[in-house]
């Protein structure tokens, strides 16, 4: 819920002490200096923004970690059985705290990524919603690095075709949050029919179990 705070003072920012002068009263700051922009990478004829390579760097850090070390294995200790983790000696507080410092910097980089190869300056609204999507992708992705990386690049396909059917089909490109949606419900639904299993009892076996 902190992300309202920061956009509340990121609004604050851009309308007052940040706004360039230059700007025509528009609530933005001055462009960024060109020591401060990820500028594309020509390989081999295909233009490559510098944040995809450091997201898979990080993808691959991610996955050893989680892999490799004791931090990673209590990651998962304690996020699948807090009571096995307590049994074990670790402490569930301190990996909290540990897991929302991480995830909060990893999402406050892949913002100022964002920023710094796509905008070139602040302004009030950066995010069309990059938050709550990547609660689908990590779900998707089954809360393993390279299966959200998988579920990234699924996701973002869907962003494209979105935008492609409503220039070429002039169909609305929210038809892209809805596949969205379908898929997650699909997923979520075959999570539930392998985990439980569905009966359907009557009424005379229903008076029997509560008698």
């Amino acid at each position: 819920m902190l992300v309202y705070c920061a956009n509340l003072f990121l609004d604050w920012m851009v309308r007052g002490p940040w706004r360039s002068p230059q700007g025509y009263n528009f609530p933005i700051t001055i462009d960024f200096h060109e020591w401060a922009v990820l500028n594309a990478v020509d390989v081999g004829g295909i233009y490559i923004n510098l944040s995809a390579p450091i997201a898979l760097v990080l993808v691959i850090l991610l996955a050893v970690v989680m892999r490799s070390t004791l931090k990673g294995f209590e990651i998962r200790v304690l996020g699948q059985s807090p009571r096995a983790g307590s049994f074990a000696g670790f402490s569930n507080r301190r990996m909290t705290a540990f897991a929302f410092a991480l995830s909060g910097a990893l999402a406050g980089l892949a913002g100022m990524m964002v920023v710094m190869s796509e905008i070139g300056k602040l302004q009030p609204v950066i995010s069309p919603g990059y938050g709550f999507t990547a609660i689908i992708v990590a779900f998707l992705g089954r809360l393993n690095p390279v299966g959200i990386l998988i579920a990234g690049l699924v996701i973002a396909s869907s962003y494209l075709g979105g935008e492609a059917i409503q220039t070429s089909l002039q169909m609305s490109s929210k038809l892209a949050t809805v596949i969205q949606g379908v898929l997650l419900f699909f997923v979520l639904a075959a999570d539930t029919l392998i985990l439980y299993k569905v009966r359907l009892v009557t009424g005379r076996e229903g008076e029997s179990a509560h008698a």
